[in-house]
C-alpha cells in the first residue's frame, strides 16, 4: 500500500527519485502513465497488468472502450528503478505533467498507485482533497453507498 507525501526534485535530464518507502513495494521497477487529473500515475508492474487484463476485456467494437485503451497505454511507460531510487520521466510524459519547466514534484501514495503532481498542481489537489467542505460531504455519501464487489 502506498501512502504518505513526498517532495523530490526532477533534473534537466528528467531523472527523479523515487521515495525510500515506495521503492520495495515497487520491486525496482513500475510503469508511469498519464492521471486523469492533470498528474502522472505510477502502477506495480503486477497491478498494471492486472489492469490490463480487465481493459483487454472490454469489445473492440465500443468506440469509448478503445479510447480508454489508448488512454491507459499509449502513453505509460515501464521503468526501471536504480539502486539509488532514481527514475527517467520521459519528455512526453514530463509535457503531460507540465510544458513549463519545473524542478520539484510532489509523489503521493494513494493506496495501489502513486501519483505525480507539480507543486502547484498539488496544492490546488490538496486543497479540494483536504480543505473543500462540499467535497467532505461527497465522500461521507461516496462511504454509505453500497459496495461494489
Amino acid at each position: 500500500m502506498f501512502t504518505g507525501i513526498y517532495e523530490h526534485t526532477i533534473d534537466k535530464k528528467g531523472r527523479t527519485s523515487m521515495p525510500a518507502r515506495f521503492r520495495a513495494e515497487l520491486g525496482g521497477e513500475a510503469y508511469l502513465s498519464v492521471g486523469i487529473d492533470k498528474n502522472l500515475v505510477i502502477y506495480s508492474t503486477a497491478h498494471f497488468k492486472a489492469m490490463a487484463d480487465e481493459i483487454s476485456k472490454l469489445s473492440l467494437a465500443d468506440p469509448t472502450a478503445r479510447i480508454y485503451r489508448r488512454r491507459m497505454f499509449n502513453k505509460a511507460e515501464f521503468i526501471e528503478i536504480d539502486a539509488n531510487g532514481r527514475f527517467l520521466i520521459p519528455p512526453y510524459l514530463r509535457e503531460e505533467l507540465s510544458p513549463e519547466a519545473f524542478e520539484k514534484v510532489v509523489f503521493a501514495g494513494s493506496n495501489d498507485y502513486i501519483e505525480i503532481w507539480t507543486s502547484e498542481g498539488w496544492k490546488k489537489a490538496e486543497a479540494e482533497a483536504f480543505h473543500d467542505a462540499a467535497m467532505t460531504v461527497n465522500f461521507a455519501k461516496l462511504m454509505n453507498a453500497p459496495v461494489e464487489r
